[in-house]
């Protein structure tokens, strides 16, 4: 296929719409980022609670206020169209739906604030900030009055962070585009995808009564910042309290005392520089004598699990060529019926046999006294490294920043699994000066984004979009 090479009076053309649009852009952000969307299943609002309801009636009202066509998906996905000439058609996938915000932020998640140039509030990175830049995209080319051959449409999602349960929704009801774009990873493109498996390891036998409740975690696509154990109070515990220091604080109540473990939260696809404060909690009790040697043995293999982020302590540690090595979380942690409850996070290589790794997990957990519930798979997502999309995004992209990266694979879980002929593209990665105001990325608290990123992230897909006019798509 003939490379594709940019028009630089378009390129100009395109730049000087987003610098004239940018205060907008701003404001239309903050009217979706103040909505809080934590995707809720259980809500008695279906099918994923009433922000992610709000959250999707702004945006299709912000989009249909500009033109475009608009559909609502029984609330599991939206979508804004711009309808092409010809007969292909092109997906772009965001998701308004957001992590929660956890503790520990300086500016208000859900009341977006401006620090120069860079946005805080929980969904400016991940995702809505690159969702509404995608109906920008679609905006700049209507009013350049720039003809496609394709059919774009913007879908947009509720459910992304809790497991994409809307958008397996959607392609069991509806046809899916000849090609998809998520914006949700970083530059250039994302040809292939970690499988992503998660579960439940359950203690066959309950722990004492000196452990009355244990918690930790938030989601299961997050190394948990925090987590604690409630005790039973007694002269003994007393007497071990005082060589407990930081990261550990406790809490004295009447018939009982609280530990709480302090950690650093990252996403579970690049675990390597979080600290996992469930690890450091079942590490601390056994360590410090505090759980009896009855208890020690139940959360000895939950420390384990956590002793590395490579799956070493359930036999599953694993690589291939094209995207690396296995990693594993132990994120969430619960009491049922008095029962430990760790739950996990895995990214396992695209090569990989996820069903093998679940095997290994359910024999190991067999061995050590636990059993193995709730697991979801979520298998790989890959589309050939020469194939016609990844080579024009690719191109693309270095012929706008000047730079030659390669594509790439990577351990995060996007639409792109749930899609096919799709793939993961930006918008992070981009450079940024080194005297920005200290922000948090993903799943942090005080998530920022650099808006001048954004903005030369809304130019690549911009640009994209019509460079798609000429491939073949299916």
């Amino acid at each position: 296929m003939e490379e594709y090479t940019m028009d630089t009076n378009l390129r100009s053309q395109i730049e000087a719409w987003f610098a004239a649009h940018t205060e907008e852009y701003v404001a239309d952000l903050a009217k979706i980022v103040n909505i809080r969307s934590v995707s809720d299943p259980t809500s008695p609002v279906a099918p994923f609670g009433q922000g992610c309801r709000d959250v999707l009636d702004k945006m299709l009202e912000i989009g249909t206020g500009y033109g475009f066509q608009a559909k609502n998906y029984d609330y599991y996905v939206g979508s804004l169209t711009s309808p092409g000439k010809g007969e292909g058609t092109v997906g772009l996938w965001g998701h308004l739906d957001v992590v929660p915000e956890g503790d520990g932020w300086e500016h208000q998640p859900y009341n977006m604030t401006r620090e120069g140039d860079v946005l805080f509030g929980r969904g400016v990175s991940d995702n809505k900030g690159p969702a509404l830049v995608g109906l920008y995209a679609l905006r700049c080319l209507r009013d350049l009055g720039i003809e496609l051959q394709n059919t774009v449409s913007l879908y947009l999602g509720t459910d992304e962070e809790k497991g994409m349960s809307d958008v397996t929704w959607f392609r069991e009801h509806y046809p899916l585009p000849d090609c998809s774009i998520i914006p949700d990873s970083g530059f250039p493109v994302c040809y292939g995808e970690k499988g992503i498996l998660e579960g439940s390891l359950v203690s066959a036998k309950a722990l004492s009564g000196d452990i009355l409740e244990m918690g930790g975690g938030l989601v299961s696509n997050m190394v948990p910042d925090k987590a604690y154990v409630v005790l039973k109070e007694s002269a003994a515990l007393f007497q071990k309290l005082n060589a407990i220091s930081a990261p550990f604080t406790v809490e004295r109540e009447p018939g009982k005392v609280i530990i709480r473990a302090e950690g650093q939260a990252v996403h579970a696809a690049f675990p390597y520089n979080g600290v996992n404060a469930i690890h450091l909690l079942t590490q601390m009790l056994v360590a410090s004598g505090i759980a009896t040697p009855a208890d020690a043995e139940i959360l000895n293999f939950a420390t384990a699990v956590n002793n590395d982020v490579l799956g070493t302590a359930l036999n599953i540690a694993c690589e291939d060529e094209v995207s690396g090595n296995l990693t594993c979380v132990g994120s969430l942690l619960s009491m049922k019926d008095g029962k430990l409850c760790l739950g996990f996070n895995v990214r396992y290589p695209v090569t990989a046999d996820g069903d093998a790794i679940r095997a290994s997990i359910l024999n190991t957990a067999s061995e050590n006294g636990y059993t193995l519930e709730k697991v979801r798979d979520s298998k790989p997502a890959y589309v050939p490294k020469d194939s016609p999309l990844v080579t024009t995004l690719n191109g693309i992209f270095n012929q706008i920043t000047g730079e030659e990266r390669e594509p790439y694979t990577m351990a995060g879980g996007t639409y792109a699994r749930k899609l096919t002929n799709a793939v993961a593209f930006g918008p992070g990665g981009l450079e940024t000066p080194d005297n920005l105001p200290e922000m948090g990325g993903a799943h942090q608290h005080d998530e920022g984004v650099y808006l001048p990123s954004l903005l030369q992230a809304a130019l690549i897909y911009t640009m994209t979009l019509v460079a798609l006019d000429g491939v073949k798509l299916k």
